[in-house]
């Protein structure tokens, strides 16, 4: 079966597979697991232009890096602050930006990742791949969380109201804070800074629109971007894709 681009992106997650990309540095405010699909792994390189090769490595939130994987196929597993995945991982790295991972045998079979590659699994299917994999990294334990619905509740409100944005003042309120002490719990219990998070937010649902068939003439402004220029630059540094490329040779799926 041939092994194609695929873009799955959930409410708190997305993975992509694909056969082979390179891209310059990226940074995201997900967790991102990367996983080399053939034996050749892939290249990481840091700001300084210092490169490491890897099988598989977990990435940290904020951390700009860039990636060869011309010689693998890639499945590239990204958890959104949203999510619990995001914050046992991110304790897991500790202060490492980057670090390389074995995962337990068969945790990816080669009909997995035959079928992923194809495009035929369904939701069900592909979300319960997403789960268990981080428990498949070794020495990766599962932790306890201390969230607060507040911050929760803020995040979703946030993705669900897209195109219009509340300011932090209305955010606020709504969950009986003030603006300063909003973005002091936001930052403190998603690990993310409440505008930045906005930004992440649009992104997810100018990916959407893409997902829908609307033009690029419109998703930019339809997302809140200021210009189609601004948008084009936005996805490529957290997604390391363009949005043409994306239309044309992605398989994009909102689920």
């Amino acid at each position: 079966m041939h092994f194609r681009n695929h873009l799955y992106v959930w409410d708190d997650r997305f993975l992509y597979v694909t056969p082979g990309m390179i891209s310059d540095l990226t940074q995201r405010h997900t967790v991102t697991l990367l996983v080399a699909l053939d034996e050749a792994g892939f290249v990481l390189g840091d700001t300084d232009g210092q490169q490491q090769r890897y099988q598989a490595a977990l990435i940290a939130r904020h951390c700009a890096r860039s990636l060869d994987a011309s010689q693998t196929r890639l499945l590239s597993l990204n958890f959104d602050p949203q999510s619990y995945e995001h914050h046992g991982l991110s304790h897991f790295l500790g202060e490492h930006p980057v670090r390389s991972v074995i995962l337990t045998p068969n945790a990816l079979d080669a009909d997995c990742i035959s079928n992923l590659g194809a495009g035929q699994l369904d939701g069900a299917a592909l979300f319960k791949l997403t789960t268990p994999l981080p428990r498949a990294i070794s020495g990766y334990r599962p932790i306890a969380l201390n969230l607060d619905m507040r911050a929760m509740h803020v995040a979703q409100k946030v993705k669900k109201e897209l195109p219009l944005t509340s300011t932090v003042a209305e955010l606020a309120s709504d969950v009986g804070l003030s603006p300063d002490r909003l973005s002091h719990l936001f930052s403190a219990k998603l690990g993310i800074p409440i505008k930045s998070y906005i930004l992440w937010a649009r992104m997810r649902r100018a990916v959407q629109l893409i997902a829908e068939g609307e033009p690029l003439s419109s998703v930019a402004y339809d997302a809140g971007f200021s210009d189609s220029a601004h948008f084009t630059r936005t996805l490529k540094h957290f997604f390391g894709l363009t949005p043409s490329f994306i239309v044309k040779d992605v398989t994009l799926r909102m689920l």
